[in-house]
């Protein structure tokens, strides 16, 4: 890799928009504050994540909510010739130290039916089968 190009972005705001065009990336929004604030306009920034992605951090895509955002910058021309920018994300948190440092802690979060989401796998308890059962009985048998 030639690092003298170099287009890593880490980014903070407010999610604006999200819009789910059932492709292989979700598209949102993100208004942040101007570096240099002289006329107090906000900036708006379209970003691209992954829908796998997405899926494990689902629950920090609420509209108005604070994010933290670390991509890198992406462009293409249309048909007209006009260059349009955007960034996509390789990773995204509510926590500033997260994007910063590394995450050092998986993302817990619960899915609307009250299952575990540990870094986007469902934790779902599976029953068991006979088999299995009747091997559980005979080994704490011992112990009754």
């Amino acid at each position: 890799m030639n690092e003298e190009n170099i287009n890593k972005v880490i980014l903070s705001g407010h999610i604006n928009v999200i819009t789910d065009n059932n492709d292989k990336y979700i598209k949102f929004g993100l208004v942040s504050k101007r570096y240099n604030n002289i006329n107090g306009l906000p900036i708006y920034t379209s970003l691209n994540i992954e829908r796998d992605l997405y899926n494990i951090y689902k629950d920090l895509f609420i509209c108005n909510n604070f994010i933290y955002v670390n991509g890198y910058m992406n462009s293409y021309l249309d048909n007209k010739k006009k260059v349009h920018n955007y960034i996509t994300v390789l990773d995204v948190s509510d926590n500033r130290e997260d994007i910063i440092d590394g995450r050092k802690y998986p993302h817990i979060r619960y899915d609307e039916d009250g299952t575990m989401v540990w870094n986007g796998k469902r934790c779902e308890a599976t029953p068991m089968n006979p088999e299995e059962e009747q091997e559980l009985k005979e080994m704490l048998a011992k112990y009754a």
